[in-house]
């Protein structure tokens, strides 16, 4: 009965949840600081910290993720290039935006951690989403870490073979349910490596067969749209994220292997 008090009081809160502490919770809602623990617990978090960062980070979400623009049919037959080039403009500025609201500190620390430290770096991607990884594996060739993407179902079972805990494998499905349905979620959930899972901000299986979570907006329906401009912007720009967190814990370093890089690699001097 505390515990579900206690949930009630967090769901109504309308403050900067960020600020709150047990403490406080404790003192309105007149159970223990306990309660709280006991509830984010059973919540599948570590603690009150991690739950406040979940519950801000959705009501942020819920708070700012409406416009004006449709992400299946930004446009009409009815406009112009130019309206056209707007539209698409602020669908991709409001999508990034909306991403970069998703992002919990915990999980992105896991998945640099994970990334930062491992020898090589798997993607598991279908169809024009891979597309998108493979600006990300180019970037990563100047931190000397290659990344596998593989597309083909028919390799997957092939590939967990071969890799070892000291790898990192990226699951990116915006449905969540893509390698379920492929009957790889043993293989998912033994993987011996650390494992990252991108995927659209709702209740999906693949989330639970992974180490580290990143989210998208869960806007796009599966077939009636015009392109998926909002679901691929959206994982780029987590890749993007991924990789400069990653450069930038060996900052120094890493920019030295750039240039190192670059210098062979090309007769001109391009930073």
């Amino acid at each position: 009965a505390n515990e579900l008090i206690v949930a009630n009081y967090l769901s109504s809160y309308e403050r900067n949840l960020l600020d709150l502490s047990v403490s406080d919770i404790a003192k309105a809602t007149y159970t223990s600081p306990s309660t709280t623990i006991r509830l984010a617990k059973k919540l599948g978090y570590d603690g009150w910290i991690a739950l406040r960062s979940a519950l801000y980070t959705e009501k942020n979400y819920l708070n700012q993720s409406h416009n004006d623009i449709d992400v299946n049919f930004p446009f009409s037959y009815q406009d112009s290039m130019q309206k056209i080039a707007l539209r698409i403009e602020q669908l991709e500025s409001d999508i990034i935006h909306e991403t970069a609201k998703l992002i919990q500190h915990d999980e992105l620390s896991k998945s640099v951690m994970f990334l930062s430290s491992c020898s090589r770096v798997y993607i598991f991607a279908m169809s024009n989403t891979a597309s998108i990884t493979h600006d990300f594996q180019y970037k990563m060739r100047f931190l000397f870490k290659p990344v596998t993407i593989i597309t083909n179902r028919d390799d997957f079972s092939f590939i967990f073979q071969t890799i070892k805990k000291d790898d990192c494998c990226i699951f990116i499905s915006y449905s969540g349910e893509t390698f379920q349905d492929l009957d790889l979620t043993p293989l998912i959930i033994n993987c011996p490596c650390p494992t990252i899972s991108i995927t659209g901000y709702h209740d999906n299986r693949l989330v639970s067969c992974t180490k580290a979570h990143l989210y998208i907006p869960d806007k796009e329906k599966r077939y009636a749209k015009i392109a998926p401009f909002a679901s691929n912007q959206a994982i780029h720009y987590l890749l993007d994220v991924l990789y400069a967190c990653v450069f930038s814990k060996n900052y120094e370093i890493n920019l030295q292997k750039r240039k190192d890089y670059i210098q062979k690699t090309d007769k001109k001097e391009v930073l």
